[in-house]
Protein backbone atom coordinates (compact mmCIF):
# COMPACT_ATOMS: atom_id res chain seq x y z
CA UNK A 1 0.00 0.00 0.00
CA UNK A 2 1.12 3.28 -1.19
CA UNK A 3 0.21 6.70 0.28
CA UNK A 4 -1.31 9.36 -2.11
CA UNK A 5 -0.16 12.82 -0.03
CA UNK A 6 -2.41 14.25 2.28
CA UNK A 7 -5.36 17.08 0.59
CA UNK A 8 -7.85 19.07 2.60
CA UNK A 9 -11.57 19.19 1.18
CA UNK A 10 -13.64 21.48 2.22
CA UNK A 11 -17.42 21.79 2.38
CA UNK A 12 -20.51 23.71 3.68
CA UNK A 13 -23.52 21.53 5.60
CA UNK A 14 -27.21 22.09 6.67
CA UNK A 15 -28.54 19.81 9.43
CA UNK A 16 -32.15 18.55 7.98
CA UNK A 17 -32.98 16.09 10.08
CA UNK A 18 -32.90 16.14 13.94
CA UNK A 19 -34.92 13.68 16.26
CA UNK A 20 -33.84 13.50 19.65
CA UNK A 21 -34.84 10.85 23.02
CA UNK A 22 -34.15 12.39 26.08
CA UNK A 23 -32.78 10.25 28.61
CA UNK A 24 -31.38 10.12 32.75
CA UNK A 25 -29.05 8.86 34.66
CA UNK A 26 -28.55 8.75 38.48
CA UNK A 27 -26.18 11.42 39.34
CA UNK A 28 -26.92 13.86 36.57
CA UNK A 29 -26.92 16.92 36.69
CA UNK A 30 -27.92 18.73 33.28
CA UNK A 31 -29.64 17.02 30.11
CA UNK A 32 -28.89 13.63 28.43
CA UNK A 33 -29.76 13.00 24.92
CA UNK A 34 -29.59 10.27 21.74
CA UNK A 35 -29.82 12.13 18.65
CA UNK A 36 -30.61 11.74 14.71
CA UNK A 37 -29.40 13.87 12.50
CA UNK A 38 -29.53 14.28 8.91
CA UNK A 39 -26.91 16.62 6.78
CA UNK A 40 -26.70 18.02 3.44
CA UNK A 41 -23.32 18.72 2.40
CA UNK A 42 -22.35 21.12 -0.43
CA UNK A 43 -18.50 22.25 -2.13
CA UNK A 44 -15.62 20.02 -2.56
CA UNK A 45 -17.82 17.50 0.33
CA UNK A 46 -21.31 16.91 -1.22
CA UNK A 47 -23.62 14.25 -0.34
CA UNK A 48 -25.73 13.16 2.16
CA UNK A 49 -25.25 12.53 6.32
CA UNK A 50 -27.18 10.23 9.01
CA UNK A 51 -24.99 10.60 12.33
CA UNK A 52 -25.77 9.47 15.69
CA UNK A 53 -25.49 11.42 18.59
CA UNK A 54 -24.89 11.21 22.20
CA UNK A 55 -24.95 14.42 24.20
CA UNK A 56 -24.56 15.94 27.37
CA UNK A 57 -25.11 19.45 28.57
CA UNK A 58 -26.07 21.76 31.44
CA UNK A 59 -26.03 25.45 32.25
CA UNK A 60 -22.07 25.25 31.88
CA UNK A 61 -21.01 23.22 29.04
CA UNK A 62 -21.91 20.66 26.52
CA UNK A 63 -20.34 17.85 24.58
CA UNK A 64 -21.37 14.83 21.96
CA UNK A 65 -19.59 11.89 20.11
CA UNK A 66 -21.08 10.75 17.31
CA UNK A 67 -20.46 8.17 13.91
CA UNK A 68 -21.86 9.41 10.91
CA UNK A 69 -22.43 7.27 7.96
CA UNK A 70 -21.47 9.40 4.74
CA UNK A 71 -22.11 8.87 1.35
CA UNK A 72 -21.20 11.47 -1.77
CA UNK A 73 -18.41 12.76 -3.05
CA UNK A 74 -15.20 14.59 -1.80
CA UNK A 75 -13.32 15.52 -4.50
CA UNK A 76 -13.53 13.76 -7.63
CA UNK A 77 -14.46 10.61 -5.39
CA UNK A 78 -17.37 9.09 -4.78
CA UNK A 79 -18.09 6.36 -2.21
CA UNK A 80 -19.64 6.03 1.50
CA UNK A 81 -17.15 6.27 4.64
CA UNK A 82 -17.89 6.28 8.23
CA UNK A 83 -16.82 9.22 10.41
CA UNK A 84 -16.54 9.35 14.20
CA UNK A 85 -16.21 13.17 15.83
CA UNK A 86 -16.60 14.63 19.49
CA UNK A 87 -16.69 18.03 20.51
CA UNK A 88 -17.04 19.86 23.53
CA UNK A 89 -18.41 23.73 24.26
CA UNK A 90 -18.17 25.88 27.12
CA UNK A 91 -19.98 29.27 26.51
CA UNK A 92 -18.26 31.04 23.29
CA UNK A 93 -15.56 28.36 23.73
CA UNK A 94 -15.12 25.05 21.63
CA UNK A 95 -13.53 22.07 20.35
CA UNK A 96 -14.15 19.73 17.89
CA UNK A 97 -12.37 16.38 16.25
CA UNK A 98 -12.69 13.33 14.62
CA UNK A 99 -11.40 10.92 11.85
CA UNK A 100 -12.75 8.72 8.97
CA UNK A 101 -12.71 4.93 10.10
CA UNK A 102 -9.78 3.22 8.63
CA UNK A 103 -11.84 0.36 6.26
CA UNK A 104 -14.85 2.13 5.96
CA UNK A 105 -14.26 3.73 2.38
CA UNK A 106 -16.49 2.10 -0.30
CA UNK A 107 -16.27 2.53 -4.22
CA UNK A 108 -14.32 5.75 -4.75
CA UNK A 109 -13.81 6.49 -1.66
CA UNK A 110 -11.97 2.96 -0.69
CA UNK A 111 -8.66 3.46 1.19
CA UNK A 112 -9.89 6.89 2.64
CA UNK A 113 -8.43 7.78 6.13
CA UNK A 114 -7.38 10.89 8.05
CA UNK A 115 -8.89 13.73 9.90
CA UNK A 116 -11.89 15.74 9.94
CA UNK A 117 -12.98 19.12 11.56
CA UNK A 118 -16.51 20.43 11.98
CA UNK A 119 -17.02 24.07 13.05
CA UNK A 120 -19.61 26.34 12.95
CA UNK A 121 -19.08 30.41 11.99
CA UNK A 122 -20.84 33.30 14.26
CA UNK A 123 -23.49 33.46 11.45
CA UNK A 124 -24.09 29.95 12.28
CA UNK A 125 -22.92 28.36 9.02
CA UNK A 126 -21.82 24.72 9.55
CA UNK A 127 -18.68 23.79 7.76
CA UNK A 128 -16.91 19.97 7.47
CA UNK A 129 -13.02 20.10 6.61
CA UNK A 130 -11.37 16.69 5.51
CA UNK A 131 -7.33 16.20 5.44
CA UNK A 132 -6.91 13.31 4.00
CA UNK A 133 -5.15 10.50 2.27
CA UNK A 134 -5.78 7.26 0.16
CA UNK A 135 -4.22 4.04 0.24
CA UNK A 136 -3.49 2.56 -3.27
CA UNK A 137 -3.83 -1.00 -2.88
CA UNK A 138 -2.46 -2.21 -6.50
CA UNK A 139 0.71 -1.10 -6.23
Amino acid sequence: MIETGTTTYSGEYEITGWEAQPYTEPGNTGELSRVRAVKVFEGEVSGTSTAELLMAGNDVGAGYVASEQFVGTVGDRTGAMTVQHWGVAEGADAASSGHIIPGSGTQGLRGISGKAVYSQDPDGQHRLELRVSFTNDDE
